[in-house]
């Protein structure tokens, strides 16, 4: 539904009873106005609106009428979201037609996650924002915000899966972060409707293996001869005895250290999320924070799950060694020894338990001692 009323409003009127002209479009049942530079007695708008003999003030409102009905039977064709505001903005432009670009979008976006970067957002997922955005300029060029369309989004989807070749899982993420760009367009009446709706993404599931705890003895008991292994060895070990994630584990200092008794813990919010996480110390990770001088050594991620797939092969391990695998480890193993799932829960800083139910895979070798009675 498109319609364009005028109205002139007693209520704003000058000390001379001049008002202005306001014209009010209606699309689809939202409404935007913009007042127009005449000014007119509203009495005389009245006589005048509805009469049927020419005069100066409906002949105005006819023409203003005839620009925007232009307008908009060219943003249809051309394909473009029309939305009322978008009518208004183009009567408040002198009838000129500025659209807001995609690439305005990335800018604008871009702006504002590097102002929550470390404070909101770690910098990890700020990279993939980027690269997500990176991915997408290579696909699309710029346009205005409004001609984005599905075949757009395919054809990011199909980039994404069949020349960058990125597993489900990955696809799903990086369109996620796309779409989540779009909603902040939406969310700032840059657009009506987001292109993304018309996908589903899947999220493909990953089937993460934890390490056993005789695999994990093998490699802290290994001395690898190389500082590098030694020290990657180390932070590994740390990660899976506290189910730090990599951008938590590198940001561990020596006030985030706390104690209550007998009892070393960390407590402090997550990188990723913001979440606090409480975590007690065990006494093998205690032994590496006081090896270090309560200083772990810092990586980078890149670095560090390279010098893993050296340690998995050294060490006979079949299993891929990352980051993710070693906090996935150790919720597992913490699940396994009977610790509350909403202990659980705290410690990995997670929101709620539905996220921990991720990590909720039982052992073999917990499965083989449960003792079943009836």
């Amino acid at each position: 539904m498109y319609s364009i009323t005028f109205t002139c409003e007693k209520s704003v009127a000058n000390r001379a009873n001049l008002s202005r002209i306001r014209m009010w479009v209606n699309v689809d049942g939202v409404r935007s106005s913009v007042y127009l530079d005449l000014r007119v007695n509203p009495e005389e708008f009245k006589k005048s609106i509805f009469s049927k003999r020419s005069n100066h003030i409906n002949r105005y409102c006819s023409e203003i009428r005839r620009k925007v009905d232009e307008y908009y039977s060219d943003c249809v064709v051309k394909g473009l979201q029309v939305q009322a505001a978008t009518l208004t903005d183009f009567v408040k432009n002198g009838f000129e037609e500025r659209h807001y670009m995609l690439y305005q979008l990335f800018d604008d976006f871009t702006t504002i996650i590097e102002k929550r970067k470390g404070a909101e957002i770690g910098h990890s997922t700020y990279t993939k924002y980027l690269l997500a955005i990176e991915q997408f300029k290579a696909v699309v060029d710029d346009k205005p915000l409004k001609a984005v369309n599905n075949t757009d989004i395919l054809n990011y989807k199909y980039y994404l899966k069949n020349e960058v070749k990125l597993k489900d899982s990955t696809l799903a993420s990086y369109l996620t972060k796309a779409k989540s760009i779009f909603v902040y367009a939406i969310r700032n009446d840059r657009l009506s409707v987001n292109p993304f709706d018309t996908i589903k993404i899947k999220k493909g599931e990953v089937n993460i293996v934890p390490l056993t705890k005789e695999e994990l003895m093998t490699i802290a008991n290994k001395d690898f001869g190389i500082t590098r292994l030694n020290q990657v060895r180390d932070l590994f070990i740390f990660a899976a005895n506290t189910a730090l994630s990599y951008c938590d584990l590198v940001s561990v200092k020596r006030e985030d250290i706390q104690t209550d008794g007998d009892v070393m813990y960390l407590k402090k919010k997550r990188g990723k999320t913001g979440v606090t996480y409480i975590l007690p110390l065990n006494d093998t990770a205690i032994g590496i924070l006081r090896k270090y001088d309560y200083a772990l050594p810092v990586i980078t991620n890149q670095k560090y799950n390279s010098y893993l797939k050296e340690i998995a092969d050294i060490c006979g391990i079949k299993k891929t060694l990352t980051t993710h695998l070693a906090r996935h480890t150790a919720a597992t193993l913490m699940l396994n020894a009977g610790i509350a799932i909403e202990v659980v829960s705290k410690i990995l800083g997670h929101s709620n338990t539905k996220m921990t139910q991720h990590y909720a895979k039982l052992l073999d070798k917990t499965v083989i001692n449960t003792k079943i009675e009836f």
